[in-house]
This record gives structure tokens, C-alpha cells and sequence, in this order.
């Protein structure tokens, strides 16, 4: 049996917001923030701005009911936060947050649209969520933090 890529087939890109498995399972792992990885060296700013599911999150006015809660999950990724390093790894986990969180099974979170780089699910003006939506996921990690995470399909 000849499992090679016939010729003619191109190799896609995986999407910025899409996670490979074995992201997904570490992340399911997780207990804490973890930070960048050695030899990441990227800003928060950089971060963010490679990071459209981040970008569009925070942009939008979505994320003021549970944004003083994910600081305490993840860490501070503002400029109120001095410390450029601690910056940049808060980015680091909530992008991962973020990304597995729009990762997860659309049979499982049905008032959201799985993997299309949004958090879905966010209403009145971002202080309120859709029940069993990626927004109600994301609430419930920022006050439960990554034990939230562990038992989702994706």
C-alpha cells in the first residue's frame, strides 16, 4: 500500500486558531499557566497581533465580564502589567485558552460554532453568555481555571 501524497496534492496550512491533538491534550493537562516556551521570545504585542482568535477577543467588548478573572487564570497580558516577561507569557496561555476553547466540539458546546477563530456566544454587550457556548466555557475557566478544561472533546 503506497501512503504517499500523489503529486498533484498540495499540503494546507493549518489555521492559526486550530490545535493539533497533542496541544489540545496538554492543555487538558494543565494546571497552571505555563508561559512561553524556551526560545519563544515574542512581546505580548506580538502575540497578540499573530493570534486573529486573541486579537478579535480582545478588540471587541466581549471579554469585560470575565476579564479580571482570566488575569488571575493566566496572568496580566496588559500594559498595566510592568513586567514585559510575565506580559508576554499571560498572552501566551490565554491565546492557548482561547484556541482550545474554539476547538472544542460544536456537539458539545452547541450555542457556539467550533473552530472559526471566534469566542462565541457572548450577549448583552459582553455581560452576559449563551448557555453551553464557548463564552460559557470561557467564563467558567476564568473562574475555575484550567480544571474547566480537562474533560472537553475537541
Amino acid at each position: 500500500m503506497n501512503n504517499a501524497i500523489p503529486a498533484h496534492l498540495i499540503k494546507l496550512p493549518v489555521p492559526p486558531h486550530y490545535m493539533r491533538a497533542a496541544e489540545q491534550n496538554h492543555v487538558r493537562k494543565m494546571t497552571h499557566p505555563e508561559g512561553r516556551p524556551a526560545g519563544d521570545h515574542r512581546s505580548a504585542e506580538r502575540i497578540i497581533e499573530q493570534s486573529p482568535i486573541m486579537s478579535r477577543f480582545l478588540e471587541g467588548r466581549d471579554h469585560y465580564e470575565v476579564g479580571d478573572d482570566l488575569k488571575r487564570q493566566v496572568g496580566d497580558w496588559t500594559s498595566a502589567n510592568p513586567d514585559p516577561e510575565a506580559r508576554a507569557n499571560a498572552a501566551y496561555d490565554l491565546d492557548k485558552v482561547l484556541r482550545f476553547i474554539d476547538n472544542v466540539d460544536d456537539r458539545t458546546l452547541n450555542g457556539s460554532h467550533s473552530r472559526n477563530g471566534h469566542i462565541d456566544g457572548f450577549a448583552e454587550y459582553g455581560y452576559g453568555t449563551v448557555h453551553n457556548s464557548e463564552a460559557s466555557l470561557l467564563k467558567a475557566f476564568s473562574r475555575n481555571g484550567y480544571e474547566a478544561l480537562r474533560y472537553l472533546p475537541t
